[in-house]
């Protein structure tokens, strides 16, 4: 007789009934839909508590380091001229008198630094000379100026600079580290408006060509362009590693100027260009015939490569250094052997001396 139960099917056939095997789990039940709908309003509740609370920290990030910005320019007026190059304004701060004739002196400053950078070097050439130094695009008091931010390009903003501001040449141009790599490039690009250069711890163009030798700050850049806006930068104090090596009356417009926004921004767009304007260097890379060329270049590692403090140079860099000396017939190599990559802050005097050399036409 047919059923509808396979267990009485079974017993009718004759046939023991299947059963479960020996261990195996019991069924699974489903939860109460009623519990697991109430387990994910909580997880909601608690994720929607946490975005909150990243968006309150956020939003307080951005006005602590909007009202620190504004009190810091409030606190640290340029005191130099901001002078339009076109659409954007560039920081000169001149100092001294130039007797006639006199070529004046113009200050490069390297990567992430700005007009401060000569702080110790500046009082001390104005002494003798008409001396200026500028901030870049995006440094300093300077505008924001437009990418890329290669060397062809900071160049044309120097040379509008000066004509603007009514300098005229020739200048003596003093480049530290990538401000070297622009003087080169002005001196090739405008010949006749060169009196001398001076080289202080140069970056050179081929440099890339040794992983050694090369940037390798892009990550530490992009994760501090990230931070900077909502004040984490200023806060932790990040991005004043080499503050302490100013003049004490310096330091804290140092500082000011590094925790601006667009610090990281800036560097970033100029280490993010590197190898372009390596190559502009490398195109336009002539003889300078009997130029006067100073070369200095750092005795010690330090504030530059970090935590190679006190050990020897690379062979590479010295190597490279001495190239640079070659470009002129009219050049000399000095080391400075007390000091680290900034050699502005480390041995000013020997910058001062080196730039006296160079106004004398012979080195």
């Amino acid at each position: 007789m047919a059923t509808d139960s396979q267990g009485e099917q079974t017993k009718g056939s004759g046939l023991p009934a299947e059963r479960p095997p020996s261990g195996a789990a019991p069924p699974a039940h489903t939860p109460p839909p009623k519990r697991s709908k109430t387990v994910w309003r909580r997880v909601r509740r608690v994720l929607l508590v946490f975005a909150l609370l990243l968006a309150l920290l956020a939003l307080t990030g951005l006005l602590y380091q909007s009202i620190a910005s504004a009190v810091d320019a409030s606190s640290y007026p340029p005191p130099g001229k901001l002078i339009d190059v076109g659409g954007y304004r560039l920081h000169l701060y001149c100092t001294g008198t130039g007797r006639p004739g006199s070529p004046t002196v113009i200050l490069e400053a390297g990567l992430g630094s700005t007009s401060l950078e000569w702080s110790k070097v500046q009082p001390g050439v104005a002494s003798f000379t008409r001396v200026c130094s500028y901030d870049r695009a995006g440094y300093g008091w300077s505008d924001t100026g437009p990418l890329p931010r290669t060397s062809g390009r900071i160049v044309a903003e120097l040379h509008t600079l000066l004509v603007k501001a009514g300098i005229p040449g020739p200048y003596v141009l003093v480049g530290h580290s990538f401000g070297g790599l622009n003087v080169r490039l002005y001196a090739y690009t405008y010949p006749q408006q060169v009196a001398g250069l001076v080289l202080v711890d140069s970056s050179h163009e081929e440099q890339v060509r040794y992983p050694e030798l090369r940037p390798t700050a892009g990550g530490q850049l992009t994760v501090c362009q990230a931070l900077s806006p909502f004040g984490i930068v200023r806060l932790l104090g990040l991005a004043n590693g080499i503050a302490a090596e100013y003049p004490p009356t310096v330091q804290p417009v140092v500082k000011a100027q590094n925790d601006q926004t667009r610090f990281c921004q800036t560097v970033n767009g100029e280490y993010a260009a590197w190898d372009e304007s390596s190559a502009q260097v490398h195109t336009a890379r002539h003889p300078l015939g009997r130029l006067p060329l100073v070369v200095l270049t750092r005795g010690v590692e330090g504030n530059f490569f970090q935590g190679n403090a006190g050990k020897q140079v690379d062979a590479a860099w010295l190597a490279l250094q001495k190239d640079l000396a070659s470009l002129s017939t009219n050049s000399t190599q000095m080391i400075a052997t007390r000091s680290g990559h900034y050699i502005p802050l480390d041995q000013p005097d020997l910058v001062i001396a080196a730039i006296k050399q160079v106004l004398t036409g012979k080195v």
